[in-house]
């Protein structure tokens, strides 16, 4: 397997190549997950990549965020930038992105990102049957999920270590929606890391524990991975270093040692570690609730007050901190292991943690101040009195040759050869070492010490220039254009998993019903409707999706066409027309080329002005809940505490069992939780606090073919009747139901205000 690691500057570069990584992933600037991050442009991205290669290491740039049309032209520039600084692939989430790197570099290699929310083997069939030769894979598959995907034949790259998201990536709406800073464009604000408050218990209630699967690393192996991925990029040269070293010795089947763990703990830890979905989730493991950031390592605890008693040696220079029931304190001492220091801020009870160990940034610099990686060759430089002098240098699979100033015959002294291989020797700032050099001179023959540097700076310079590969000519973007649909007035559709509802709407003003299966024991429930469109949930797993797409095939006489909202359901055949829905993210032309589909909803963090700068066929969701994430364990289980996997839980299906509750944060907003039931384990949707309700700018909209409402209950869906009446030109406002839309607090999304 390829041990891949971050790198979010130049140091951090440079850290994982000294500590052993195959590969490294980074970004340019712009159009990446991480734009916080310093990143690489120009020379410094050319000298980058050249750094690594000369190295062995290979070089893969994130191009991984949702790209809007208006951008295409600033995407072109970074692409052809990547493609002439000779990067060996790029990670992308958008298709159109996809599309944009085949056209202007098609020998670059097609990443997809875990933005792109891969999660099944349908959606790595989908990525291989469309040019890609790598998926990496949500983080939330278990290994079985995994070697099922293996099966269809390209390489497959998973997270190992670090930072989880809380929901199923490239799927998160949360710091968007309500931060105005999004995740799918790199600018993510983390919401999931502040506290909240639920069924009476406050806390970091969305807060994962960091991954750590070094011990666990033949498990990857046995699920058919390519290549480990470890989380970063905005972390620390220092950090980068020690994971990345810990994961090669791994990889490289030395054992994990008890110091090893402790090292991965000191340097970040979130309330230690958890093993995350691999083995099959469990939500104590997973969530801790304590604190968001990092924990640091137990090294004492206060027996008496004024007095520490130290298990493990402090340094005056370390991050210390006291921990008790408040804040952290922080205390500057140093002592041995097992002494009693004082310490006038402790009191009896309090705990002692070390944040930062100056010992073990120490060492970790280090590990990245001399070369480790160094490329051994041979020379032979030869002295013949009268002709040029020559050095020849070569390694395994290359061979050059330079030629210097006439040699000239002693004088006084011949050459010294001794004095000249110690020269030739000295590459000192290159990442070549000679291991042997010959010698074959002219008794009398004489060459300046300073022609041996020149010969040796210009043999290493043309080795160095074969080695690295040569970038083909980047082409260009061309064509974006994509067609307008013919404007019409919207067709009214109402979406609910409650018949009810569906039902009620058709009554009053819907012209179509749209069908989300929230529970899927119940689909056929769905066939007491008339003819229905059927919204396919983002997240499945492909038994799942398979069992769906049967039923859908058997019924297909009452399914009038489908919402796709991930790429691996767009590996099967689906009866009736095909709408790609906003899970897909799509927000260019060039996404919209790349799939065949008879209309689309735009991805919600778009303006009304940016959706009117795309072509096709446009379904706008107009009113009700959008789900904020999508969630592959239950924060309801782990608020209570419960042991054991959340695929075996039965906790909603008991008798009488309660509503799930919702989440609180600190502004008071509550947030419902939406239970999607599968045979194998739930998916829970948090739904943002407050209702989309785009009535009042109606008006302002882009031309559109469908508004859709998406309601969960009757209640919900009484906003039906007010979007029927704006559409055929009443007055919306005299309707009963406008007093109790009116006057519960909503949101316009993204339509009137843009996004980071």
């Amino acid at each position: 397997m390829e041990l891949l690691s971050p790198a979010g500057d130049r140091a951090a570069l440079i850290a994982a190549v000294q500590n052993g990584a195959d590969a490294v992933y980074f970004g340019a600037r712009g159009f990446n997950a991480r734009r916080s991050a310093d990143n690489f442009e120009g020379d410094g991205l050319k000298e980058a990549v050249d750094y690594c290669h000369e190295r062995g290491v290979k070089v893969y740039l994130t191009l991984n965020t949702m790209v809007r049309q208006d951008e295409l032209g600033a995407l072109e520039v970074t692409i052809r930038d990547i493609a002439q600084a000779g990067a060996d692939a790029v990670i992308v989430q958008d298709l159109g992105v996809a599309e944009a790197v085949r056209r202007i570099a098609p020998h670059m290699e097609l990443h997809a990102s875990t933005q792109m929310a891969v999660h099944n083997r349908s959606g790595v069939r989908y990525l291989k049957e469309h040019g890609f030769t790598r998926a990496v894979l949500a983080r939330e598959m278990d290994f079985d999920e995994i070697r099922d995907c293996a099966q269809e034949g390209i390489d497959l790259e998973v997270f190992a270590h670090g930072a989880l998201c809380v929901s199923c990536s490239g799927q998160c709406l949360m710091s968007s929606l309500i931060g105005g800073r999004s995740g799918n464009r790199g600018m993510c604000a983390q919401p999931c890391r502040m506290k909240y408050k639920m069924d009476g218990k406050e806390g970091y209630l969305l807060s994962t524990r960091d991954l750590m699967t070094a011990d666990i690393m033949q498990r990857f192996y046995d699920a058919g991975v390519t290549s480990v991925k470890l989380e970063g990029r905005l972390k620390r040269p220092e950090y980068v270093a020690i994971v990345t070293q810990v994961y090669r010795k791994a990889m490289d089947g030395i054992p994990v040692t008890p110091q090893d763990l402790h090292e991965l703990k000191q340097i970040f830890n979130r309330g230690s570690f958890t093993r995350g979905y691999g083995a099959g989730i469990e939500e104590s493991s997973l969530m801790f609730h304590e604190r968001p950031n990092h924990a640091g390592v137990l090294m004492g605890k206060c027996e008496k007050t004024g007095i520490v008693i130290l298990e493990a040696d402090a340094d005056i220079s370390d991050l210390i901190v006291l921990r008790g029931t408040g804040e952290d304190i922080p205390v500057k001492i140093s002592g041995k292991k097992g002494q009693r220091i004082s310490c006038k801020k402790a009191e009896k009870g309090m705990l002692l943690y070390c944040l930062v160990s100056e010992k073990q940034m120490n060492t970790a610099r280090a590990t990245w101040q001399e070369e480790r990686r160094a490329r051994h060759v041979n020379a032979l430089l030869s002295l013949k009195i009268g002709e040029p002098a020559l050095l020849t240098v070569w390694d395994d699979t290359h061979c050059v040759s330079t030629e210097g100033s006439v040699v000239q015959t002693a004088e006084n002294r011949p050459l010294d050869q001794a004095r000249a291989e110690a020269q030739l020797r000295k590459t000192g700032g290159t990442v070549y070492v000679l291991d042997d050099v010959r010698i074959e001179a002219d008794e009398s023959a004489y060459l300046p010490i300073s022609e041996l540097n020149n010969l040796r700076r210009d043999a290493l310079a043309k080795l160095r220039e074969q080695t690295l590969p040569k970038a083909p000519t980047p082409g260009h973007i061309g064509d974006t254009y994509f067609p307008n649909a013919e404007t019409i007035v919207p067709t009214l559709r109402i979406q609910s998993s409650n018949i009810a509802a569906l039902q009620y709407g058709l009554k009053n003003g819907a012209d179509d019903i749209v069908y989300s299966p929230f529970d899927m024991h119940k689909l056929d429930e769905a066939l007491l409707l008339p003819p229905f469109y059927l919204a396919v949930p983002q997240v499945m797993r492909d038994e799942e999706l398979l069992s769906l797409n049967k039923w859908a095939s058997r019924h297909a006489d009452k399914i009038k066409g489908v919402y796709l909202s991930n790429i691996g359901q767009f590996a099967y055949p689906w009866p009736g027309t095909v709408t790609a829905d906003a899970g897909m993210n799509i927000a260019n032309n060039l996404s919209l080329q790349q799939l065949s589909i008879d209309a689309y909803s735009p991805s919600v963090e778009l303006t009304a002005r940016q959706i009117q700068n795309l072509g096709g066929k446009k379904d706008l969701i107009v009113h009700g809940y959008l789900p904020l994430m999508q969630l592959r364990h239950c924060p309801n289980r782990a608020i209570k505490g419960l042991k054991g996997k959340h695929s075996s839980c039965t906790l909603c299906d008991q008798k009488n069992a309660p509503p799930l509750p919702h989440l609180e944060d600190r502004t008071g907003a509550r947030f419902r939780l939406r239970r999607l039931a599968y045979k194998s384990g739930c998916v829970l949707q948090l739904l943002n606090s407050v209702p989309l309700m785009l009535l009042r700018k109606a008006d302002k909209l882009p031309a559109s073919h469908v508004w859709r409402i998406l309601a969960d209950d009757m209640q919900e869906a009484e906003a039906i009747k007010l979007y029927r009446a704006y559409l055929d030109g009443s007055d919306y406002t005299r309707l009963p139901e406008w007093d109790k839309v009116s006057h519960t607090p909503s949101t316009t999304g993204h339509y009137f205000r843009g996004v980071e």
